[in-house]
Formats: structure tokens, sequence, C-alpha cells
């Protein structure tokens, strides 16, 4: 049996339970363990590693890419999307359509704005 080594990080709101329905399906489509799954409810000290503050990683979905560049947003879920079946061919769409990706990024940055208050949590104090 081969090991596979993780390509990509995902830092993830594990008390999100709109969050959690996404990242627990593409856990269960991570057979081969190219991602690395960081709750950061549970793991604040693993934010540090990549250079992020407990507050930037409520603000925004972020990935450490197989570079180990850190991406955000709907291109953080681009790096996440292409390490998983099913999922790794809908990256390449979001990527060629043009004005997909900006239109996307408008709407997660909506969802990401109040997604707190969505799930009856409060807003984090700047």
């Amino acid at each position: 049996m081969t090991v596979s080594k993780t390509k990509v990080t995902c830092f993830h709101d594990g008390e999100c339970p709109i969050c959690n329905i996404e990242i627990n399906a593409m856990k269960k489509l991570d057979k081969t363990g190219n991602v690395k799954w960081v709750d950061i409810a549970q793991d604040k000290a693993a934010l540090a590693t990549a250079g992020l503050t407990y507050q930037q990683a409520m603000e925004r979905m972020y990935v450490v890419d197989e570079n180990q560049q850190l991406q955000s947003g709907v291109l953080g879920f681009l790096y996440l999307w292409k390490q998983l079946p099913y999922y790794r061919r809908i990256a390449p769409i979001i990527e060629n359509i043009p004005l997909l990706l900006p239109v996307m990024e408008f709407c997660y940055g909506i969802f990401a704005r109040y997604r707190l208050p969505l799930t009856g949590r409060s807003q984090l104090i700047n």
C-alpha cells in the first residue's frame, strides 16, 4: 500500500454547520489523502504555520496549495477541488468561462461576510 503525500492544506471552521456540509462531503471523496483538513476551531495553532491569524481564517476559507502558496476564497476552493474526484472536473470550467470566477468570488464574499449570523453565531470583533 502506498501512502499519498498531502498536496494541499484546507483550513476550515468546524463550528460552521453550513461549511461542515461541504467539507464533510469533500472529506469523504479524499480517499487518497491529498488534503490535510485543519479545523481552525480545534487547532488554532496550525494557522501560525501558514502565516494566518484566527481572525483572517474566520473571514475567508484558506488553502495552502501544493507550492506552499496561500490561496483564499474561490481560488482556495479551486485548488482544493483539483485534489478531489468529481470536483476536479468543475475547476477547469470555472477557470475557463469568462467572468465566472469574479462572479463566484463576489458571491462567496457575501456568504463569507454573513455566514456567522446566518448560522446563529456572533460576528468576530476586529
